[in-house]
């Protein structure tokens, strides 16, 4: 997969290279070639207008004028511009040139006609047989205002780009080795792209089977950089997910297997009449009491299941607080007065009516005050308040005892997540108490807040939205 991504990715850049560079040297050669055939055209039609110039007084003896003083200036303008000169009289017949053949050379009638004409000629185009295609300028010849004859300049394709000719080889020299150097920057800046994808398409396959220990090395700078720490980010999520998964598998196998064991061995003690009778009414509540444990497990599953699915809708209504705070704290006398916990609160007298879901807060008030319960040590201390500001409500509990980790503050919502995992019998739970008290609070758009400071305490509170009595 890594050389399918390395060369795909290698070979369009590449070819994107050599287009550009091949682009780049056509458009060069055009523009250049172009210049040059402009700037000789213009050179060819001032050499043949210089020519005419100097002809414009010559004496009547025209044809001997010019084969004694002329051949001399035509050569230097040959020389000069790489051209060929050709000079004709009144009757269209060449009289001088500095073509090897001139005395045999038929100019071309529809060169000979516009010049004579007064007209400048010029054309790309078959002018003398023996050059080929050619461009050439001519142009009159005038005394006495008069037409006397005609100046032609021409010159072959190939002298017209011979300059580009010259330079051509080291062009194509210096292009080549351009391109090699881009060549070989591109294969190793394609390396260092399409490495990390390698990275991620081994470790995505890692991942399929399981295993999220590995991870993507890759400079942190960059898209590619942030990717990769995304990608390394989901592992570690997906790692603790799948930790949490066994710990959630082996705590619910813990958390059943000991109430089944227990009503099972109560059960067949019944039965076998290993129990007496006269006991067996306080057997009986026993595996009552594992019953109901393990219907509120399985009914915590499924609230986390439906909480999951948006399947649980809330009844926002007007409600008391401190009402509902009373009634919470007196189903958790009996536990508090066993264990010597001194219980303290400051909840007002008056009712403080709130909006929300009546049942949904109770089991947030519950699910607090049995965590402080629990994590309580015997003997310790938890506290009760409700306090108003701002419009809103705020609930709080605060226990003493071992408080909460600062590097765990932040995961103790999770779904399954336990701080201590050897806390002992009464730690009972499965870890998911708390992640239905940040959804419920967070579905009824408030706040949950806690905060610990470790060996003292740990304190949590939510707030509630403040309103009137139904019916006021």
């Amino acid at each position: 997969m890594h050389k399918r991504i390395f060369l795909r990715y290698f070979n369009i850049c590449a070819l994107i290279i050599f287009l550009t560079v091949f682009t780049l040297g056509a458009v060069t050669s055009a523009v250049f070639t172009y210049r040059n055939i402009r700037e000789q055209d213009r050179n060819m039609e001032k050499a043949a207008q210089k020519i005419a110039s100097m002809l414009e007084e010559v004496p009547a003896n025209y044809s001997f004028f010019v084969g004694t003083v002329m051949e001399g200036a035509i050569e230097t303008v040959k020389e000069t511009i790489d051209c060929d000169v050709l000079i004709m009289n009144r009757s269209g017949a060449l009289v001088q040139s500095t073509l090897q053949s001139g005395a045999t050379v038929s100019l071309p009638k529809e060169a000979v006609d516009a010049v004579l004409s007064g007209e400048t000629y010029s054309r790309q185009k078959v002018f003398i047989r023996e050059q080929g295609n050619a461009y050439t300028v001519g142009v009159p010849i005038r005394n006495d205002q008069k037409i006397v004859g005609g100046v032609f300049v021409t010159a072959r394709q190939v002298r017209i780009g011979s300059e580009f000719g010259g330079i051509l080889p080291s062009f194509l020299m210096w292009g080549v080795l351009v391109l090699i150097l881009a060549v070989v920057i591109l294969y190793f800046v394609t390396r260092q792209i399409t490495r990390p994808l390698y990275e991620m398409a081994i470790a995505a396959r890692s991942y399929s089977k399981g295993d999220f220990s590995r991870r993507i090395s890759v400079a942190p700078e960059g898209e590619l950089g942030t990717l990769a720490a995304t990608f390394n980010q989901m592992a570690e999520n997906l790692d603790r997910l799948e930790a949490t998964r066994r710990e959630f598998i082996a705590d619910v196998s813990h958390e059943l297997r000991t109430p089944m064991t227990t009503i099972g061995g109560f059960i067949d003690g019944i039965l076998d009449g290993t129990i007496p009778p006269e006991a067996e009414q306080k057997y009986l509540l026993l595996v009552s009491e594992e019953v109901k444990r393990l219907t509120r497990m399985v009914n915590n599953l499924l609230d986390v299941a439906k909480i999951q699915s948006g399947e649980i809708t809330y009844q926002m209504e007007p409600f008391d607080l401190t009402e509902l705070s009373y009634r919470v704290m007196l189903t958790m006398e009996d536990r508090i007065a066993e264990r010597g916990i001194e219980l303290t609160h400051t909840l007002p007298e008056e009712s403080i009516y709130v909006l929300g879901d009546h049942d949904a807060i109770h089991r947030v008030i519950y699910n607090l005050m049995d965590n402080a319960v629990k994590f309580t040590p015997d003997q310790g201390k938890i506290h009760l308040g409700i306090f108003r500001r701002d419009g809103k409500a705020y609930f709080s509990v605060r226990n003493s005892g071992a408080g909460i980790p600062e590097q765990e503050v932040g995961k103790i919502f999770e779904r399954f997540y336990k701080t201590d995992k050897s806390r002992g019998e009464n730690r009972k739970g499965v870890g998911l108490g708390l992640y239905m008290v940040k959804n419920i609070i967070e579905a009824h758009g408030e706040d949950l807040y806690v905060s610990s400071e470790e060996g003292v305490f740990a304190e949590f509170s939510f707030s509630l939205k403040e309103t009137k009595e139904i019916g006021e």
